[in-house]
Protein backbone atom coordinates (compact mmCIF):
# COMPACT_ATOMS: atom_id res chain seq x y z
CA UNK A 1 0.00 0.00 0.00
CA UNK A 2 2.78 2.49 1.02
CA UNK A 3 4.52 1.28 -2.34
CA UNK A 4 1.41 2.32 -4.10
CA UNK A 5 1.27 6.01 -2.60
CA UNK A 6 4.40 6.54 -2.98
CA UNK A 7 3.92 5.70 -7.30
CA UNK A 8 0.87 8.16 -6.88
CA UNK A 9 2.57 10.57 -5.36
CA UNK A 10 5.72 10.50 -7.83
CA UNK A 11 2.84 10.87 -10.75
CA UNK A 12 1.07 13.63 -9.28
CA UNK A 13 4.43 15.41 -8.62
CA UNK A 14 5.37 14.74 -11.77
CA UNK A 15 2.37 15.90 -13.63
CA UNK A 16 2.15 18.82 -12.03
CA UNK A 17 5.48 19.55 -12.46
CA UNK A 18 4.92 19.13 -16.45
CA UNK A 19 1.90 21.54 -16.88
CA UNK A 20 2.90 25.11 -17.58
CA UNK A 21 1.50 27.88 -15.56
CA UNK A 22 1.29 31.36 -16.37
CA UNK A 23 -0.43 34.20 -14.48
CA UNK A 24 -1.21 37.34 -16.76
CA UNK A 25 -2.76 40.23 -15.10
CA UNK A 26 -4.41 37.99 -11.84
CA UNK A 27 -5.57 35.34 -14.78
CA UNK A 28 -4.38 32.00 -14.85
CA UNK A 29 -3.37 29.82 -17.36
CA UNK A 30 -2.70 25.76 -17.03
CA UNK A 31 -1.42 24.79 -20.39
CA UNK A 32 -3.08 27.61 -21.94
CA UNK A 33 -6.43 26.57 -20.44
CA UNK A 34 -7.97 29.84 -18.52
CA UNK A 35 -8.17 28.03 -14.61
CA UNK A 36 -9.45 30.83 -12.77
CA UNK A 37 -7.67 34.40 -11.51
CA UNK A 38 -5.79 34.68 -8.47
CA UNK A 39 -5.07 38.46 -6.49
CA UNK A 40 -3.21 39.49 -3.72
CA UNK A 41 -5.89 40.83 -0.44
CA UNK A 42 -4.88 43.10 1.92
CA UNK A 43 -3.85 41.25 5.59
CA UNK A 44 -2.02 43.23 8.64
CA UNK A 45 1.56 42.09 8.24
CA UNK A 46 1.04 39.38 6.69
CA UNK A 47 0.73 37.95 2.96
CA UNK A 48 -2.86 36.40 1.44
CA UNK A 49 -4.04 35.84 -1.76
CA UNK A 50 -7.62 35.36 -2.94
CA UNK A 51 -8.13 32.19 -5.54
CA UNK A 52 -11.49 32.55 -7.89
CA UNK A 53 -12.73 30.39 -10.84
CA UNK A 54 -13.90 31.46 -14.18
CA UNK A 55 -16.89 33.27 -12.95
CA UNK A 56 -15.11 34.77 -9.68
CA UNK A 57 -16.75 32.57 -7.29
CA UNK A 58 -13.64 32.44 -4.35
CA UNK A 59 -12.65 29.42 -4.05
CA UNK A 60 -9.75 29.17 -1.45
CA UNK A 61 -6.78 31.35 -0.02
CA UNK A 62 -3.16 30.96 0.45
CA UNK A 63 -0.71 32.79 2.34
CA UNK A 64 1.18 33.35 5.39
CA UNK A 65 -0.54 32.64 8.69
CA UNK A 66 1.27 32.97 12.04
CA UNK A 67 1.01 31.19 15.56
CA UNK A 68 1.42 33.82 18.25
CA UNK A 69 4.00 32.66 20.99
CA UNK A 70 2.59 31.86 24.37
CA UNK A 71 5.38 34.12 26.21
CA UNK A 72 6.46 36.96 24.27
CA UNK A 73 2.45 37.59 23.25
CA UNK A 74 2.61 40.46 19.91
CA UNK A 75 6.51 40.40 20.26
CA UNK A 76 6.96 36.91 19.27
CA UNK A 77 5.02 34.82 16.29
CA UNK A 78 5.90 31.67 14.41
CA UNK A 79 5.12 31.89 10.79
CA UNK A 80 3.62 28.91 8.67
CA UNK A 81 2.18 28.50 4.97
CA UNK A 82 -1.43 27.22 4.47
CA UNK A 83 -4.14 27.59 2.32
CA UNK A 84 -7.50 27.99 4.35
CA UNK A 85 -11.09 29.43 3.88
CA UNK A 86 -13.95 30.18 1.15
CA UNK A 87 -14.54 26.17 -0.16
CA UNK A 88 -11.82 24.77 2.19
CA UNK A 89 -13.50 23.46 5.57
CA UNK A 90 -10.40 23.97 7.54
CA UNK A 91 -6.86 25.18 7.11
CA UNK A 92 -4.30 23.04 4.56
CA UNK A 93 -1.52 23.09 5.64
CA UNK A 94 2.01 23.55 3.15
CA UNK A 95 5.23 22.01 3.88
CA UNK A 96 5.06 21.36 7.64
CA UNK A 97 9.34 21.42 7.67
CA UNK A 98 9.70 24.88 5.86
CA UNK A 99 8.49 28.45 6.05
CA UNK A 100 9.16 30.25 2.62
CA UNK A 101 7.95 33.30 -0.20
CA UNK A 102 4.61 32.19 -1.43
CA UNK A 103 4.35 33.17 -5.20
CA UNK A 104 1.54 33.25 -6.89
CA UNK A 105 2.19 30.71 -9.37
CA UNK A 106 3.98 28.91 -6.59
CA UNK A 107 0.23 28.19 -4.94
CA UNK A 108 -1.29 26.85 -8.24
CA UNK A 109 2.03 24.71 -8.66
CA UNK A 110 1.17 23.09 -4.84
CA UNK A 111 -2.24 23.74 -5.47
CA UNK A 112 -2.05 21.06 -8.32
CA UNK A 113 0.63 18.63 -6.37
CA UNK A 114 -1.47 18.40 -3.90
CA UNK A 115 -4.57 17.46 -6.07
CA UNK A 116 -7.25 19.59 -4.70
CA UNK A 117 -7.42 21.98 -7.72
CA UNK A 118 -7.58 20.65 -11.60
CA UNK A 119 -8.04 22.13 -14.99
CA UNK A 120 -11.41 21.40 -14.02
CA UNK A 121 -11.25 23.62 -10.98
CA UNK A 122 -11.44 22.95 -6.87
CA UNK A 123 -11.65 19.29 -6.27
CA UNK A 124 -13.39 18.80 -3.15
CA UNK A 125 -13.46 15.22 -2.41
CA UNK A 126 -9.82 15.66 -2.50
CA UNK A 127 -9.42 19.12 -0.41
CA UNK A 128 -11.49 17.15 2.52
CA UNK A 129 -9.39 13.48 2.19
CA UNK A 130 -6.09 15.88 2.40
CA UNK A 131 -7.78 17.91 5.19
CA UNK A 132 -8.34 14.58 7.52
CA UNK A 133 -4.46 13.46 6.85
CA UNK A 134 -3.21 16.77 7.26
CA UNK A 135 -2.18 18.45 11.32
CA UNK A 136 -3.35 21.84 11.20
CA UNK A 137 -0.51 23.07 12.79
CA UNK A 138 3.59 22.28 11.90
CA UNK A 139 5.36 20.10 14.08
CA UNK A 140 8.43 22.24 14.22
CA UNK A 141 5.59 24.99 15.61
CA UNK A 142 4.22 22.45 18.30
CA UNK A 143 7.14 21.33 19.37
CA UNK A 144 8.71 25.28 20.01
CA UNK A 145 4.95 25.41 21.63
CA UNK A 146 5.40 22.46 23.88
CA UNK A 147 8.56 23.85 25.22
CA UNK A 148 7.35 27.36 25.78
CA UNK A 149 4.04 25.97 27.47
CA UNK A 150 6.76 23.72 30.21
CA UNK A 151 8.16 27.61 30.89
CA UNK A 152 4.54 29.07 31.78
CA UNK A 153 4.71 26.80 35.19
CA UNK A 154 7.27 29.74 36.10
CA UNK A 155 4.32 32.33 35.51
CA UNK A 156 3.67 34.45 38.71
CA UNK A 157 6.97 33.31 40.70
CA UNK A 158 9.42 35.71 42.77
CA UNK A 159 11.73 35.27 45.00
CA UNK A 160 10.95 35.98 48.46
CA UNK A 161 12.63 38.85 49.96
CA UNK A 162 11.81 42.28 51.37
CA UNK A 163 9.75 43.40 48.45
CA UNK A 164 10.41 47.09 49.11
CA UNK A 165 14.13 47.00 48.60
CA UNK A 166 14.91 48.57 45.36
CA UNK A 167 18.56 48.38 45.52
CA UNK A 168 19.20 46.76 42.04
CA UNK A 169 22.73 45.27 41.37
CA UNK A 170 23.80 43.58 37.60
CA UNK A 171 26.36 41.34 37.07
CA UNK A 172 26.79 40.80 33.65
CA UNK A 173 28.51 39.07 31.14
CA UNK A 174 30.70 39.37 27.80
CA UNK A 175 29.21 40.15 24.65
CA UNK A 176 28.23 37.03 22.23
CA UNK A 177 26.56 36.23 19.45
CA UNK A 178 23.40 34.09 20.01
CA UNK A 179 19.86 33.60 18.25
CA UNK A 180 17.69 36.32 19.03
CA UNK A 181 14.87 35.63 21.96
CA UNK A 182 12.14 36.94 19.02
CA UNK A 183 13.37 35.13 16.01
CA UNK A 184 16.14 33.19 14.24
CA UNK A 185 18.28 36.17 13.32
CA UNK A 186 22.11 36.39 14.87
CA UNK A 187 22.44 39.33 17.26
CA UNK A 188 24.96 40.84 19.94
CA UNK A 189 23.53 39.61 23.02
CA UNK A 190 24.80 40.78 26.64
CA UNK A 191 23.41 38.70 29.57
CA UNK A 192 22.95 39.58 33.69
CA UNK A 193 22.23 38.60 36.67
CA UNK A 194 19.85 41.16 38.55
CA UNK A 195 20.17 41.62 42.52
CA UNK A 196 19.07 42.89 45.10
CA UNK A 197 22.43 43.77 47.21
CA UNK A 198 25.70 44.37 46.00
CA UNK A 199 26.74 40.49 45.12
CA UNK A 200 30.60 42.27 44.70
CA UNK A 201 30.64 42.75 48.82
CA UNK A 202 31.52 39.28 49.95
CA UNK A 203 29.49 39.27 52.90
CA UNK A 204 26.92 42.03 52.11
CA UNK A 205 23.43 40.92 51.95
CA UNK A 206 22.45 40.02 48.44
CA UNK A 207 20.12 38.14 46.79
CA UNK A 208 19.19 36.96 42.73
CA UNK A 209 15.70 37.85 41.92
CA UNK A 210 16.04 37.24 37.55
CA UNK A 211 18.34 37.83 34.42
CA UNK A 212 17.99 40.22 31.72
CA UNK A 213 18.91 40.17 28.47
CA UNK A 214 20.01 43.09 26.04
CA UNK A 215 20.11 42.17 21.96
CA UNK A 216 21.62 44.65 19.18
CA UNK A 217 21.27 43.68 16.01
CA UNK A 218 17.42 42.66 15.44
CA UNK A 219 15.93 43.98 12.71
CA UNK A 220 13.91 46.50 14.85
CA UNK A 221 17.15 47.62 16.74
CA UNK A 222 17.73 47.09 20.11
CA UNK A 223 15.71 45.21 22.71
CA UNK A 224 15.81 44.45 26.43
CA UNK A 225 14.17 42.14 28.35
CA UNK A 226 13.84 41.16 31.78
CA UNK A 227 13.33 37.19 32.93
CA UNK A 228 12.39 35.50 36.48
CA UNK A 229 14.72 32.91 37.60
CA UNK A 230 13.07 30.05 36.72
CA UNK A 231 13.33 31.53 33.19
CA UNK A 232 9.14 33.30 32.63
CA UNK A 233 10.01 36.46 30.31
CA UNK A 234 8.36 39.05 32.66
CA UNK A 235 9.46 42.49 30.07
CA UNK A 236 10.76 43.84 26.80
CA UNK A 237 11.63 47.25 26.13
CA UNK A 238 12.31 48.55 22.75
CA UNK A 239 11.74 52.11 21.01
CA UNK A 240 10.38 53.55 24.16
CA UNK A 241 7.63 51.10 24.70
CA UNK A 242 7.52 48.76 28.13
CA UNK A 243 5.61 45.72 27.41
CA UNK A 244 4.89 43.61 30.65
CA UNK A 245 3.88 40.26 29.24
CA UNK A 246 1.99 38.34 31.80
CA UNK A 247 -1.10 40.52 31.19
CA UNK A 248 -0.21 41.94 27.64
CA UNK A 249 0.22 45.24 29.21
CA UNK A 250 2.41 47.95 26.97
CA UNK A 251 3.41 51.32 28.54
CA UNK A 252 4.26 54.14 26.31
CA UNK A 253 6.89 56.72 26.97
CA UNK A 254 4.64 58.34 29.76
CA UNK A 255 3.99 55.42 31.54
CA UNK A 256 7.47 54.87 32.96
CA UNK A 257 10.54 56.28 33.77
CA UNK A 258 12.92 53.97 31.72
CA UNK A 259 15.60 56.30 29.28
CA UNK A 260 17.75 54.92 26.72
CA UNK A 261 19.62 57.65 24.67
CA UNK A 262 22.66 58.12 23.04
CA UNK A 263 25.15 58.09 25.48
CA UNK A 264 23.20 56.58 28.46
CA UNK A 265 23.92 53.41 30.36
CA UNK A 266 22.17 50.47 29.11
CA UNK A 267 22.70 49.14 32.70
CA UNK A 268 20.51 51.73 33.65
CA UNK A 269 17.68 51.50 31.74
CA UNK A 270 17.94 47.33 32.87
CA UNK A 271 17.78 48.41 36.35
CA UNK A 272 14.88 50.67 36.09
CA UNK A 273 12.60 47.69 33.92
CA UNK A 274 13.55 46.09 37.22
CA UNK A 275 12.29 48.46 39.96
CA UNK A 276 9.19 49.13 37.18
CA UNK A 277 8.24 45.19 37.78
CA UNK A 278 9.09 44.82 41.37
CA UNK A 279 6.35 48.41 42.01
CA UNK A 280 3.90 46.20 39.64
CA UNK A 281 4.01 42.38 41.62
CA UNK A 282 6.06 40.81 38.83
CA UNK A 283 9.49 40.71 40.00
Amino acid sequence: MKHSLLVFSLFISIFSFGQKIKIKKGEVFVDKVKVGHIEKIKAKGLRHFQVTDNDNNPLFKAGDLKEPSLLFHSDKSYPYNAFFGDQLKDTLLINSKHHYFLSKKKIFQLAIEMGFFTTEGFQESKADELLAQTPKRPERIIKKLDKERRLLDGKGHRVDRDFNDMDIHLISYPSKKAHSQLNKSMVDQVNYDIYIGDPNIEEGDHTLIGSAVREIGTVSGEYFFIFNTKKFPLASYHSMTFKIYGNKKELGIMDHDIKVSMGSKRSEAIKEMARELIKRGKL
